[in-house]
């Protein structure tokens, strides 16, 4: 064997691992899928009776969560709940999960629900929306699709604004958007 056959031989077993590795990062974490999750306490009007403590989609993406007992910058500092409004929307893992923590005004009662949205969610989550509501001591989630905007007065309006006008399905307390 020349000396140039032998570095050609390695530059390709050297190519092969560098390829494999590769791979191997890329299949290693969470698949990405354009769709959004958003929560708007002021438009569904359950800002005034509860206060948000603290709220994960999943734990794959540090953009949708955020925990008022450990907040994730200084401007939560000293306040009595998470602002009632956010949305992110882009390239994300869809998460596993739901948790939200939240207190009701008039009570003072701290509430905390995990949902696991596995079986829930349509099986491409592709330009969907995860959005919540609340409702007293009660948690309501909701898919909103990308469909046709919706004509006045198909389907009947759900607790979340977003189903004025976009098509929209409770996945739980009941149902399931598969």
């Amino acid at each position: 064997m020349t000396h140039w056959s032998g570095v050609r031989l390695l530059r390709r077993a050297l190519l092969m691992i560098w390829l494999v590795l590769g791979l191997a990062a890329c299949a290693s974490g969470p698949r990405e899928v354009s769709h959004s999750f958003s929560f708007d306490g002021l438009s569904d009007h359950w800002a005034e009776t509860v206060d948000l403590l603290a709220y994960a989609y999943g734990d794959g993406y540090h953009m949708v969560r955020e925990d008022l007992s450990n907040p994730s910058h200084s401007g939560l500092a000293n306040k009595s709940g998470l602002p009632a409004g956010r949305s992110i929307n882009g390239p994300m893992p869809v998460g596993e999960y739901l948790f939200v923590k939240w207190r009701v005004k008039s009570t003072g009662e701290v509430l905390e629900q995990r949902v696991d949205l596995r079986d829930r969610l349509p099986k491409d989550m592709t330009d969907h929306e995860l959005t919540f509501v609340l409702e007293g001591t009660k948690l309501y989630v909701f898919v909103v699709t990308r469909e046709a905007p919706k004509v006045k007065g198909e389907d009947a309006l759900l607790k979340t604004w977003l189903s004025r006008y976009n098509h929209a399905y409770e996945i739980y307390p009941n149902g399931s958007a598969n």
